[in-house]
């Protein structure tokens, strides 16, 4: 079974956290059977009292989401009970290419790989090269360019294969 790991590596388009794109929610039945269960989305106060595991289902009972303490690690699976999404946030300790981590300046990343910035999703991801973007991971920071907040810190990750979705 698998376990939550704030210290795993952060693996572009592949694992974070102890856990793989692709996998079925059946591989968490162990956290997700003894979590705390609602059937909406948690309110910002239910997320910051939680410190165990809260998880989400739709209206057919399948797990949606899955909350790790006050939103640390979220994990967020389609239809088919597959994981596409992991959020890291505050308080994970693993990093990206050994070196970028949730406080580090996102200008690191952009020294590492040029970003860019996508104004719907909030968030930069890597340009593959000829201004597009290439999928796998994205960063989370002030909710602006770089470009326009060339300071801010990294407040989170965004492990995704949004093909799963």
């Amino acid at each position: 079974m698998r376990a939550l790991d704030l210290d795993a590596e952060i693996l572009r388009g592949d694992s974070a956290a102890g856990f793989e794109l692709g996998m079925h929610v059946s591989e968490v039945d162990d956290i997700v059977n003894s979590a705390a269960s609602l059937h909406r989305r948690p309110s910002v106060a239910e997320l910051q009292a939680n410190s165990g595991v809260l998880v989400v289902r739709n209206s057919f009972n399948a797990v949606t989401t899955v909350f790790f303490g006050d939103d640390q690690v979220r994990l967020a699976f389609n239809a088919e009970g597959r994981l596409f999404c992991i959020f890291l946030f505050k308080g994970y300790r693993g990093a990206y290419r050994q070196s970028i981590r949730i406080g580090t300046p996102l200008r690191l990343a952009n020294a590492e790989h040029l970003l860019l910035f996508d104004e719907g999703d909030e968030m930069s991801y890597i340009d593959d090269g000829s201004g597009e973007i290439l999928p796998g991971i994205a960063f989370i920071g002030r909710c602006s360019p770089l470009e326009a907040d060339p300071d801010q810190p990294i407040f989170g990750f965004c492990v995704h294969d949004w093909s799963k979705q």
